[in-house]
């Protein structure tokens, strides 16, 4: 009976132990934490970026989307709104819009609340105009000096600001005045049946009427048009000016 050996020896490479195990190295393992603090970083932000967390307090007053609903950058989804601090924005002619100023004291009233004014002042005046069927406006914000509580967003509401005074002051529809090409100023004043124009001197300035700082006398009548008189002119205060509706 004869007998045989045969011997081998042989080293192997790749990372294989006993049982086909795959062994790792230092560098291999380093880099795997790494790559897995990544990915929970990232996880992190994804799930912090969920969550939309208000700047201030406010109230919420629209919501751009529903669950689900992609959100772009730069794009409004929430809108918050200090309910507190409530402000009315009024429009102001081109012509009126040039007088006003920060600070000016305003009074506002409210068309539910008839018979109530409140106070208020400007604070801010827009630098662009809005243009609607020909007429130049500008937006003037108002606030409230105290908020009158049960305020609604949208309410409808007229401001008025006082940019001067007189006292004791004869007046006229400002219908009533015209201003020629060179300035000056004329109302026309019926005498014996015929219209006369007289150069006046005014004053101060509103949307109904115009202070006359000189140019009438007391009896003098007037001519206005025909939509002039339904503003109840002249009212018991005027001293004596009648006005004529002008004639058809």
């Amino acid at each position: 009976m004869g007998q045989g050996r045969s011997q081998g020896q042989g080293q192997g490479q790749g990372g294989q132990g006993q049982g086909g195990q795959a062994i790792t190295t230092v560098a291999q393992a380093e880099a795997n934490i790494s790559k897995a603090r990544t990915t929970l970083q990232n996880a992190k932000d994804a799930l912090a970026g969920v969550k939309i967390k208000a700047p201030a307090k406010g109230t919420i007053l629209t919501i751009a989307g529903t669950i689900g609903t992609a959100a772009n950058a730069g794009s409004a989804f929430v809108t918050l709104g200090n309910l507190d601090e409530l402000q009315v924005k009024a429009m102001f002619s081109q012509t009126d819009v040039g007088r006003l100023k920060i600070g000016q004291p305003a009074a506002v009233s409210l068309a539910t609340r008839a018979g109530k004014t409140y106070d208020g002042e400007v604070t801010h005046i827009d630098v662009m105009a809005t243009n609607s069927d020909q007429l130049v406006q500008y937006g003037v914000m108002i606030a409230f000096d105290r908020q009158p509580a049960g305020l609604m967003l949208g309410q409808s509401a007229t401001v008025q600001v006082t940019l001067d005074e007189a006292e004791d002051a004869v007046y006229v529809p400002v219908q009533a005045v015209r201003t020629r090409a060179d300035g000056v100023a004329t109302v026309l004043v019926r005498n014996g049946g015929q219209s006369v124009e007289r150069t006046v001197k005014v004053g101060v300035r509103g949307d109904q009427y115009v202070e006359i700082r000189s140019g009438l006398s007391e009896g003098d009548q007037l001519q206005l048009p025909t939509s002039a008189t339904s503003d109840g002119f002249p009212d018991g205060t005027f001293p004596g000016l009648h006005p004529t509706p002008a004639p058809s």
